[in-house]
């Protein structure tokens, strides 16, 4: 049964994680929408459901890239990856969010 309460835009983008003091690289979106996200993760990162992580994407195009960290909580873990929902949600995360939603990867990139 399908719980979101927003539709999710696919999307490809890196993103480093943060998780109990770790940071990782190599993860990236399958699809992230404003209320959450599904990472894809390297298969040595363990994530456990109902843990508590931040994003960090770099979003924009040649020279003009933007920082966002997100909080976000594992609320399903799969093989290769997890669904994320945002939490701590303010303008700020609103706003990015909003950026992250709309910027698609360039193919050529």
């Amino acid at each position: 049964m399908e719980r979101r309460w927003t539709t999710r835009t696919r999307v490809n983008l890196p993103v480093e994680l943060l998780q109990a003091g770790t940071h990782t690289e190599g993860c990236r979106t399958r699809d992230v929408g404003l209320g959450g996200i599904y990472l894809e993760v390297p298969p040595n990162v363990k994530l456990f459901a109902e843990s508590h992580v931040e994003l960090i994407f770099r979003v924009g195009e040649r020279g003009e890239v933007t920082k966002h960290r997100v909080k976000a909580r594992v609320v399903r873990v799969g093989d290769a990856g997890a669904g994320l929902m945002f939490r701590d949600f303010d303008a700020s995360t609103f706003r990015s969010l909003q950026e992250i939603v709309r910027f698609r990867e360039d193919p050529a990139s």
